[in-house]
């Protein structure tokens, strides 16, 4: 048999010249994990080998910039529609931290492991071949299904700073590497280097949760191994309020101060931030994730456009509460007209870039995230013959605007199959819902007997 593999579609999103272009009726031919050509409608050549997809858009596989998959199916209709203007409390002290100290009291590492191969296996089905994510640092399992299920990913467990820590930026800090034993336990069990399937990187949790020692010691971390970071920043009044209090400056500023605001950190949310605190992470080189869905969901409507009138980088991304990431960037193409008040701002083409070459450049990864030769063969095709999506028009508007994961029904990974025919391929997806489910609802039966939810 060949090790090389055409893909036939009916539309390519390729990359020429610099910039994405949809190819009528191409062929990408695939070798040893590497897409070594894009050949044009009725060129000759093509592989013996070559899979004729026909009604499909094959297109680059999304680059889901914040996910968290354990919370994915953990927090599914359990936050909508709640009250958390009563007691003073919020979304993530009322329900999402609760929920996830007792995941962490209840659940051994194949629970874990079940839970997040759930997880991660929605995030590819949808389409998303690289994650970045953030689980808990007790979560040893998450990498071990991330090896099963065959997705790329970047996985940057919490770090936090215990109960006591001592919030005085002019605190003297040792050189140990207190607070960082997960991050160095799972770089050197799981770690398979800047080009690997599976990258361990720092997850500071929040400036609110991570006082300033920590933080220095992840910034020398950062240097010393060149693992990447990112954070939740300026993702609630409540961190700011709280920084402000302790600290008398405003969470942007804090990781200025202690050395994390520089090029290369993905900084989730930010939708507390002030127009001072854009500008100077716009002039550190930070990008956004934005996640408008989750904001979305608690009555707040977050713009995309607003990061980008400031100068920075933007990708979009699903974080916890659903991992089909179609669904963000339809709503950030809304919210981006409506913010605007502009029809033609925010335009389905600019949202796929978002979460393909643009995500990829975040992550520093020039090889993800576009079809062109050279490039990475992660890859995904919607078919685009269904009711819903028939006729099509310009593929990328049509799967933006009427689309979503559940169109995705092919992805690859590294030149591997993960899905063929909206089937996954590695092992019995009727198994791993099951069982993902199964763990999910023993946590739930904890969690309603506590009265958390």
């Amino acid at each position: 048999m060949s090790d090389t593999l055409g893909l036939r579609a009916r539309w390519v999103l390729a990359e020429e010249g610099g910039r994405s272009t949809l190819l009528p009726d191409a062929t990408v031919v695939v070798r040893d994990g590497r897409i070594r050509d894009v050949m044009p409608a009725g060129a000759e050549g093509a592989p013996d080998d070559t899979r004729l997809l026909g009604a499909h858009l094959l297109m680059p596989g999304f680059v889901n910039s914040h996910t968290h998959c354990v919370s994915g199916p953990l927090f599914r209709a359990v936050l909508e529609d709640r009250d958390y203007t009563s007691g003073g409390g919020s979304i993530i002290s009322d329900v999402m931290m609760p929920l996830g100290r007792i995941i962490s009291a209840l659940c051994d590492e194949d629970d874990i492991r079940a839970i997040a191969a759930l997880g991660q296996l929605e995030a590819l089905c949808a389409g998303s071949t690289t994650i970045v994510d953030m689980p808990r640092a007790d979560h040893d399992g998450f990498a071990l299904a991330a090896a099963d299920i065959g997705l790329r990913a970047q996985i940057h467990p919490y770090l936090m700073s215990p109960p006591g820590a001592e919030w005085r930026l002019d605190a003297q800090d040792d050189d140990s590497d207190a607070g960082l034993e997960t991050f160095l336990r799972w770089h050197a069990r799981f770690d398979g280097g800047t080009t690997g399937r599976i990258r361990i990187g720092l997850g500071p949790h929040a400036p609110d949760t991570c006082a300033p020692d920590l933080l220095r010691r992840i910034a020398r971390a950062r240097d010393h191994h060149g693992a990447p970071v990112t954070i939740h920043l300026a993702q609630s009044g409540d961190e700011v309020a709280q920084i402000h209090a302790r600290l008398g400056m405003s969470p942007v500023d804090y990781l200025d101060r202690v050395g994390l605001l520089q090029g290369g950190l993905i900084a989730a949310h930010c939708s507390d931030a002030t127009d001072a605190d854009l500008a100077l992470m716009a002039s550190r080189g930070v990008v956004v994730a934005h996640c408008p869905l989750s904001y979305a969901r608690i009555a707040r409507m977050v713009s995309r456009q607003r990061f980008l009138d400031h100068g920075l980088r933007c990708t979009v991304a699903s974080d916890a509460h659903a991992l089909d990431i179609v669904a963000d960037l339809r709503l950030a193409a809304i919210n981006g007209k409506y913010a605007t008040g502009k029809v033609a701002a925010a335009p389905a083409h600019e949202m796929v870039a978002a979460a393909t070459v643009e995500a990829a450049d975040a992550l520093q990864r020039s090889d993800l995230g576009r079809i062109r030769p050279g490039a990475t063969a992660d890859l995904i095709a919607i078919r685009m013959d269904s009711a819903h999506l028939q006729p099509v028009y310009d593929p990328i508007k049509t799967l933006v605007w009427n689309g979503g994961g559940q169109d995705v029904d092919f992805a690859m990974v590294d030149g591997e199959v993960l899905l063929r025919d909206g089937r996954f391929l590695r092992a019995d997806p009727a198994a791993i819902v099951a069982k993902g489910a199964a763990v999910t609802n023993r946590v739930w039966e904890r969690a309603r007997a506590q009265g958390i939810i």
